[in-house]
């Protein structure tokens, strides 16, 4: 009896003590946190953070490669290799920011914390697996690696991950350095000096020399007629040790062209020590690449809310997450530091939850509310903290904002920069060059960087002080460096068209903002202001000239947006000039100049323009192209007097009070608007454009008169307009 009692007394305890540990196991499961993780994995596996110090610094300098080489070759000997990955990564920013200003060795840390650099040496992997393949081995040095691992395991792991790239390349065993040379690969350094005692001059029966490539690093020493000695290896190794002090004096006898590339071959990771290793080992995760992850909780659940009575608390520990923050609380960790006031916490929480309702603002405290976040962003000891921490907590934090008071300048130069940026845009500029928001990325916002510190880093050499420096950095770039602008501002252009004038433009907007809106391809943003001047030079007696007139006619009918000219010029009157060095003496050339057609269409259509408007004159030189084309014994499409002639007529018969043909023969006897002709035909001399015989000036940028080129030029123009009033210039 006594026994069975104990028996079921044991069993009872026993009951008890699975009921609570249970109870304590479904707790822990209800408060553990929700938060996902997500982490973008690269294609291949670690690279070495030592192999991508050096690569970095080899970006800044050619030099600093083998330096950074040099150094840690030295330290290594006397530093012992019990270090952690924390504090191997210490040591190698250590050694790698002491040859960098330090402007550079912050941006060093960053990108090699980013491994920004490991690209490179999947590069350098590949070459290495090319180098090996060159010459297969005898034995079966490719069945197992250096460290006894089946090639099974390989087989295991591209199943696993079919699309893997940059595999390590696995060398003999026991073997993780060798040179290539191009006939054979040395794997000992006895080897390499019994080569290098040998004739070994470069010529073209001998040997196929390895190829080198831009990104190669080749030693400072090394003569560049010498034969090539590639050594494939990491930093840190022995082998690497010995074959670099043979190869370096080798090169600097002139015996060989050294090069290095840096490769930790598998199996190696043990013969590189502690920090030579760091990196290599762990799967490599990609930084500045964003990831939204779409979760829908697909579960409904029914529940009746008849069964909840009056005063029992909802917000229970077991069934709610309480890692989910709570005006700045999260109750998950306070109940862990304090079980013993569970209640008390959930009756403060439930406070929380409930007075979310008296901190709903009025409509004018709303008014200033973007202006006062705005400013506790720029007074903030750190800004970009600042951002985000209200971003992401803007609900619990939009109270105190409102209750800011607002700082008149802050406020003033928020809406001057609202004048100058449109709705809707945002704008980044690095030292006043814009940065196109949609294809920056993290990796090239680096180099960008990069590129102004490298600047101000030799601009800090030369003694500067540091106030010219931002301002040398601040100054604007020419926007085109192999371009030049012809000004050709004179009133020998005669302009069909004023977009901010004529009336057929008055339905347009004129608010220059809006060539700043999006628009979709290949559409065009009609804005009531001169913007584009697309003026063309030509001589009005040539067929390409006259075909450049009707696509000006044609582009000005169809309400183009851009303002149409052309300069006349004569190309014979021209070439007397050209014989009499440039100077216009018009007495000797009176005579010559009775048959010159061009000079006779420049006088004329002065003549219209002065007396019946621009756009007679335009329309007189397209009805002279029209007669040249319709005429039936024009063969060769030249143009003859008739043309000029009956095209003057056919202008101004409508529009002349006295016959056109007395008023042209008046204006052929007379010479009239001689002067105004040759005048215009210097100025083309002058301004150098009259050998393209035909060419289109879009904003004095010389472009070709074709209709491709005017869309083309207007293409390349709108960024630089766009530029200008993004800038507010």
């Amino acid at each position: 009896m006594d026994t069975c009692f104990r028996s079921r007394f044991c069993i009872l305890i026993l009951l008890t003590c699975l009921l609570i540990s249970g109870f304590t196991f479904v707790g822990a499961q209800n408060r553990r946190p929700k938060n996902v993780q997500v982490a973008i994995r690269a294609k291949w596996s670690g690279t070495p953070l030592l192999l991508e110090a050096g690569e970095l610094l080899s970006k800044e300098s050619k030099n600093l490669f083998w330096e950074f080489i040099d150094d840690w070759l030295l330290v290594g000997k006397t530093d012992d290799d019990s270090h952690s990955a924390k504090d191997c990564l210490v040591k190698i920013l250590k050694h790698g920011s002491s040859l960098l200003s330090e402007q550079l060795a912050s941006l060093f840390e960053f990108s090699l914390t980013l491994r920004s650099a490991s690209p490179r040496l999947v590069l350098y992997r590949q070459l290495a697996e090319e180098s090996l393949s060159s010459f297969p081995l005898s034995d079966d040095s490719y069945s197992h690696n250096a460290s006894g691992v089946d090639d099974s395991e390989a087989v295991v792991t591209k199943k696993l991950d079919p699309l893997l790239v940059g595999v390590n390349p696995k060398s003999p065993p026991g073997k993780c350095c060798w040179v290539d040379v191009g006939e054979e690969l040395f794997f000992e350094v006895a080897e390499l000096q019994s080569w290098l005692l040998g004739p070994n001059e470069v010529n073209g029966d001998s040997f196929q020399q390895p190829e080198l490539y831009e990104f190669d690093h080749i030693h400072f020493d090394s003569n560049i007629a010498s034969p090539v000695a590639i050594l494939y290896g990491a930093l840190g190794t022995e082998c690497f040790r010995e074959f670099h002090v043979t190869l370096v004096q080798a090169a600097k006898e002139g015996k060989v062209k050294y090069v290095v590339r840096p490769v930790l071959p598998s199996g190696c990771e043990g013969e590189v020590g502690q920090c030579g290793a760091v990196g290599a080992r762990d799967s490599l995760n990609l930084g500045g690449y964003g990831v939204e992850l779409a979760l829908k909780n697909m579960e409904y659940k029914a529940m009746d809310d008849s069964t909840v009575k009056k005063g029992v608390t909802l917000e229970d520990p077991r069934t709610e997450d309480l890692s989910q923050e709570v005006r700045g609380f999260i109750f998950s960790k306070i109940l862990e530091r304090k079980p013993d006031l569970t209640s008390e916490i959930m009756a403060f929480r439930d406070y929380l939850l409930s007075s979310t309702i008296s901190d709903t603002l009025d409509v004018w405290e709303l008014k200033d509310l973007g202006h006062q976040t705005a400013q506790r962003i720029v007074q903030a000891s750190d800004p970009l903290q600042s951002m985000q921490e209200i971003n992401q907590n803007f609900p619990s934090v939009v109270s105190s904002l409102s209750r800011m008071k607002l700082n008149d300048s802050v406020k003033d130069e928020i809406i001057a920069n609202q004048r100058m940026i449109p709705p809707g845009k945002s704008l980044m500029a690095l030292n006043g060059a814009l940065i196109n928001i949609e294809d920056i990325d993290l990796y090239l916002l680096i180099d960008l960087v990069h590129q102004e510190l490298s600047l101000a880093d030799q601009f800090s050499k030369l003694k500067l002080p540091r106030s010219t420096i931002r301002k040398l950095l601040s100054t604007m770039t020419p926007p085109e460096s192999d371009a030049f602008r012809v000004d050709f501002r004179s009133d020998h252009v005669h302009y069909l068209n004023n977009l901010e004038e004529d009336a057929m433009y008055r339905r347009w907007r004129s608010n220059i903002n809006d060539i700043l809106m999006p628009v979709f391809p290949g559409q065009l943003r009609y804005i009531r202001k001169n913007l584009f001047h697309a003026v063309y030079v030509l001589d009005p007696s040539t067929v390409s000239g006259l075909q450049s007139i009707d696509m000006i006619t044609s582009f000005y009918e169809n309400s183009f947006p851009m303002r149409f000219g052309v300069i006349l010029y004569s190309t014979q009157f021209i070439k007397k000039i050209e014989q009499s060095g440039g100077e216009l003496h018009s007495s000797e050339h009176d005579g010559e100049l009775e048959d010159d057609k061009s000079s006779l269409i420049i006088r004329l259509f002065i003549y219209i323009k002065e007396n019946h408007g621009i756009q007679s004159a335009f329309q007189f030189l397209s009805n002279i192209n029209r007669l040249r084309t319709e005429s039936a014994d024009s063969t060769d499409e030249a143009l003859e007097m008739h043309h000029i002639e009956g095209a003057f007529v056919e202008t101004l018969l409508p529009k002349a009070k006295s016959p056109p043909q007395e008023i042209l023969l008046k204006l052929e006897k007379e010479q009239s608007f001689k002067e105004l002709s040759q005048e215009s035909s210097l100025f083309v001399f002058k301004l150098g454009v009259s050998k393209l015989q035909c060419c289109l000036l879009m904003n004095g940028l010389v472009f070709d008169s074709s209709e491709d080129a005017l869309i083309n030029a207007m293409n390349d123009e709108l960024p630089r307009i766009q530029e200008q009033v993004t800038m507010g210039k």
